[in-house]
Order: structure tokens, then C-alpha cells, then sequence
């Protein structure tokens, strides 16, 4: 019973490399002579993949966090109508630059600016001093932005 067995397992792998050896013979019998058979991938993709793929990579180089650092403190009071219009002015007058009101109560306070270093922030300090008094360097929780954009 065994003999048998072994015999029809033979049998059947005789068959299947016999027809494996067929169908390689086939495909490179139906080629031309002076045809290579490719040994690369050509990957014909949609072009918003490419964004996607570039976008997944800025935020594996960086991302947006909070940390230590400075702001520039540009108003503190009790009036509300006060801090709301010195922040106004300020965004007119430094567009790019971002501000915050905040409410510790009893007082408001505007503050301009994220600068991880005292540097930074002085260098802000000494272009506010002029339009807003009393101002002043606070060091402050701030947004860090590490995302580059290409």
C-alpha cells in the first residue's frame, strides 16, 4: 500500500515539473530574439499620491508641539475693550507675527509672539517698545512648529 502511494506522489511531481518546464518554454518561445525580458517595475500612479506621500513625510520630519520659550507681553489690565483693541493694532501693524489674549482673572493681557529663545523675543521686545508701554518679556508656554514645507 505504501509502494503505491509513493509511486502516485511521484507521478504527480513528475507532472507538475513537467508542466512548469512547459509553460517557461512557451513565454520565452512566443518573444522575439531581441527582446529583454524587464527585470524592473514601472508604477504608473495617480499625481495626488505624490502629494500625499510628501505631505506623510513633512510630518515624519516634524510636527507642531508646545514647549518652553518667550512672548512679548504688550498689554496687562482690566479692560477688555482695551486689550481687544491693542491686539487689533498690533495684528495691523506686525501681520505676520501671532498674538494671544488671555483672561487671569482680574486681568487681560496680550501677548505677541513665539520665540524659543530670549533672543529672539528681545529682538521683538525692542521693535514693540515704542507703540506699546509698558511692555515687557514673559516667559510662557509657545506653539512649535517644526513642519517644513517644501
Amino acid at each position: 500500500m505504501k509502494k503505491i502511494r509513493d509511486i502516485g506522489m511521484a507521478i504527480l511531481l513528475l507532472c507538475i515539473g513537467n508542466n512548469a518546464i512547459a509553460q517557461r518554454m512557451k513565454v520565452q518561445d512566443n518573444l522575439p530574439a531581441e527582446t529583454e525580458i524587464p527585470t524592473g517595475v514601472i508604477v504608473h500612479s495617480d499625481p495626488r499620491l505624490a502629494i500625499l506621500e510628501r505631505k506623510h513625510r513633512n510630518i515624519q520630519l516634524g510636527v507642531i508641539r508646545s514647549g518652553r520659550g518667550y512672548r512679548v507681553q504688550i498689554y496687562n489690565g482690566n479692560d477688555r475693550n482695551k486689550a481687544n483693541q491693542i491686539k487689533v493694532d498690533f495684528m495691523r501693524r506686525f501681520p505676520g507675527v501671532r498674538t494671544y489674549l488671555t483672561y487671569v482673572q482680574p486681568q487681560f493681557r496680550v501677548k505677541v509672539g513665539d520665540y524659543r529663545g530670549r533672543d529672539e523675543a528681545q529682538q521683538m521686545y525692542n521693535q514693540v517698545s515704542g507703540f506699546y508701554n509698558p511692555s515687557m518679556i514673559v516667559p510662557d508656554i509657545i506653539v512649535i512648529n517644526t513642519l517644513k514645507d517644501d
